[in-house]
């Protein structure tokens, strides 16, 4: 029978509760051997040196410097308690927050569900739902294979509707303290319990060799997506534009569209991909499995919406993301905004309350709190730094790299930090005796340069600092000197 192909296990479709997310039953933690004291000599020595270094107008002026220990005590402080737009390197607080309540080993569910398993003849009677637990890094790929699993088992039929939970996570998808400008790139992409592909939509657009209009491909494949107008193929340069229209998917539609408007022209040559973010990623989502399960020769009678899954459902197919360390690395080293986005929502669930910004907020403000950093004058609107309006100072950013790095998860955090001069966001820094023996994270908006991470120095073990420069006059290229030769000189100490 069918039924024996399922495992036969009902379990509760409830998302799991952060009641206790307290640390996440860490390993012992192994402390470093202690690093000789810091003389009053390099004490001074150290301070005359960034002195030195940071002292032209804007870095004196509009620049937080704070370099601390191992232990996080002060040792360089210029502005350092000037609260600052971090930019990016904000998502340190949400990666520091995140390993300590889940731990790294940790992973995202989603399941497809029912209220019970198919019957002999492959039919899911009633309704299918597919369950999001707020994997960051939920693929396509993933959900291609899903369906798969599903017809290999059996099923050939749903008699009901598909439903896409998003319940786990509340609150608007794009932040409304984001720059308005900022919100039709794939940067800006929204936030869900069942976000995909970092909820953006890719565009294939091939141009014609004969000069006819250009195909554009919608990937994945979804019933959502209409595409309007076209795009010329042939000349010498691209200048092509993609834009969706304002929604006017009535609130109550069961199965929602998106309108995109297709203008210029693609030069001669491969194809090239564009990505917009998603609005109404639910939706969104169920179009695109809705097209997964036609290609798989699956009948669903009765179309797709949202809807929150029955508590006790039969599991039919379950899909762990990889483990939480590889997603905060991923996350820190390609500067990921959405990923950052998504686990602010998970920290912030609890008590069978849908995770929200408001509450992941809170959340990290307790784990600072836990770790006796400074937080005073903090002002944070989202988990990626891309709000202008998000504050906090340099010395809680320090503080917070120099007291996660001596945890239970240290390592994890700071081998999470891409390498400065050679990985990630980071790699166009000139590092000389600093190169290889330092890890940051970068961040980077209008008007904000900042820089902040660990480095092993040659006597005094491993040391942090926040570098922010909050001034749009700053020029890039001085501020990246400046911090690298910071960078090398605080590694020889």
């Amino acid at each position: 029978m069918l039924l024996g192909l399922f495992a036969l296990v009902i379990v509760s479709c409830a998302h799991p509760s952060n009641d206790t997310l307290a640390p996440a039953s860490p390993p012992p933690p192994h402390p470093p051997s202690p690093a000789p004291p810091w003389s009053p000599a390099e004490r001074d020595s150290l301070r005359r040196t960034l002195a030195s270094i940071f002292s032209d107008d804007i870095t004196r002026n509009d620049t937080g410097v704070v370099v601390v220990d191992g232990a996080g005590s002060t040792l360089f402080s210029r502005r350092g308690r000037v609260p600052v737009a971090p930019a990016s390197t904000l998502k340190l607080v949400v990666a520091a927050a995140a390993l300590d309540a889940l731990g790294p080993k940790h992973r995202f569910l989603t399941r497809f569900v029912a209220a019970a398993p198919p019957d002999a003849d492959g039919t899911v009677h009633g309704d299918l739902w597919l369950v999001g637990g707020g994997d960051p890094s939920l693929a396509s790929d993933d959900l291609v294979r899903g369906v798969g699993a599903l017809a290999r088992a059996g099923v050939k039929r749903i008699d009901g509707m598909l439903q896409v939970d998003d319940t786990a996570f509340s609150g608007p998808e794009q932040n409304p303290r984001w720059d308005p400008d900022d919100l039709d790139y794939d940067y800006a992409a929204g936030t869900s319990a069942i976000s995909l592909d970092d909820d953006t939509v890719e565009f294939d657009v091939t141009p014609d060799p004969t000069g006819g209009p250009a195909r554009v491909r919608v990937v994945p494949e979804n019933q959502t997506i209409a595409l309007d107008g076209s795009i010329a193929s042939g000349g010498g340069d691209t200048d092509l534009s993609i834009d969706r229209k304002p929604d006017t998917t009535p609130p109550d539609a069961s199965e929602p569209r998106a309108e995109y408007v297709l203008e210029g022209h693609i030069a001669q040559g491969e194809m090239q991909r564009y990505f917009k973010p998603v609005v109404g990623v639910a939706g969104y989502v169920g179009g695109a499995v809705a097209a997964m399960l036609a290609q798989r020769g699956i009948g669903l009678a009765g179309g797709y919406r949202t809807g929150a899954a029955p508590p006790g459902a039969f599991v039919l197919w379950s899909h762990p993301s990889a483990p939480l360390g590889d997603i905060v690395r991923e996350m820190l080293v390609d500067s990921n905004n959405h990923t950052a986005e998504q686990l602010l929502r998970v920290l912030g669930e609890g008590g069978g309350r849908p995770g929200s910004d408001a509450s992941g907020i809170a959340f990290e403000k307790r784990e600072l709190a836990r770790l006796a950093v400074a937080r005073e004058r903090l002002q944070l609107y989202d988990g990626s730094g891309l709000a202008p309006s998000d504050r906090i100072m340099p010395e809680t950013l320090a503080q917070l790299i120099a007291r996660v790095a001596r945890g239970p998860y240290g390592d994890t955090f700071v081998r999470s930090l891409p390498r400065v001069g050679l990985d990630g966001t980071v790699k166009h820094h000139d590092l000389r005796d600093a190169l290889g023996r330092t890890r940051a994270k970068s961040g980077h908006i209008g008007g904000v340069n900042g820089l902040a991470g660990t480095i092993a120095t040659r006597r005094h073990g491993r040391i942090a600092f926040a570098f922010i420069v909050n001034d749009p006059r700053a020029n890039a290229d001085i501020v990246y000197q400046s911090e690298d030769r910071a960078l090398d000189a605080l590694s020889d100490f």
